[in-house]
């Protein structure tokens, strides 16, 4: 059976959902130039700077396009800013990014250490190998060119069903989420959009057995999507391999 997830502001069942941590997304609109950002906070769909020791993680912006070209954009301004060289043509477009794998061991006195393992720090609690992968659905113009609906090859991704342009507030839209290619059953599914309730999410929804999710939305504006795999590493260095993966586009 599909999950239906609708927004609902006003019910309490909203307010018990676990709020955004550190998340990873990437967004961004066209003007004279195209302007990106990497998202990594709190505050989603505000960016804020990112710490010096975090950058290096975090792959620059990439944008592709219908035929499948990719440009990596110029990071300019604040280091989680990116321009292209010049405005984009109508058409939709796939904004990329990953956050590349990264150890963060737990210690006993509740304190984490970034790129190490279990074997590299003292008093080490639990490790967790962690990679993140977003995208967004940039559409400009009223094209709605469904290469969007096809997976960019992201380890864990969430691909919509339908080019996002069509999404439209009171009509129900699917999307599916992939763990290397393959649909993912029975995973949670987050999502939350601008000038919602600060730090909550929206929604919580679970993959069937396509590993689809289907969402009415009952308000239009800037949407994140989000979700996360989790196994049991067979390793003394780190317990779990975490992958998460977020998606954004807008509904008008």
């Amino acid at each position: 059976m599909i999950k239906k997830i609708g927004f609902v502001v006003l019910t309490s069942a909203v307010l018990t959902i676990q709020s955004l941590a550190h998340d990873f997304w990437v967004d961004g609109n066209n003007s004279s130039t195209f302007k990106g950002i990497i998202g990594y906070g709190h505050e989603f769909p505000y960016p804020e700077k990112i710490s010096k020791d975090r950058v290096d993680i975090l792959e620059p912006l990439s944008m592709m396009d219908k035929d499948l070209k990719s440009v990596t954009l110029k990071n300019e301004g604040e280091n989680y800013q990116y321009v292209s060289k010049k405005s984009l043509d109508d058409g939709s477009y796939i904004l990329k990014s990953t956050y590349k794998t990264t150890y963060w061991t737990k210690t006993t006195d509740n304190k984490f250490e970034m790129g190490k393992t279990k074997e590299e720090v003292q008093n080490a609690q639990h490790c967790r190998k962690v990679t993140k992968f977003a995208k967004s659905i940039v559409n400009i113009g009223n094209d709605n060119n469904d290469f969007v609906t096809n997976p960019i090859g992201q380890r864990l991704e969430i691909v919509p069903l339908d080019n996002p342009i069509n999404f439209k507030v009171g009509i129900p839209f699917k999307v599916q989420v992939l763990l290397d290619g393959i649909p993912v059953t029975k995973v949670d599914l987050k999502g939350t959009f601008d000038n919602f309730i600060k730090n909550k999410f929206a929604f919580l929804g679970t993959t069937d057995s396509k590993g689809e999710v289907e969402i009415l939305p009952l308000r239009g504006g800037k949407w994140i999507l989000t979700t996360e795999n989790s196994k049991k590493l067979n390793e003394k260095s780190c317990d779990d391999e975490v992958f998460e993966a977020s998606i954004t586009f807008q509904i008008n």
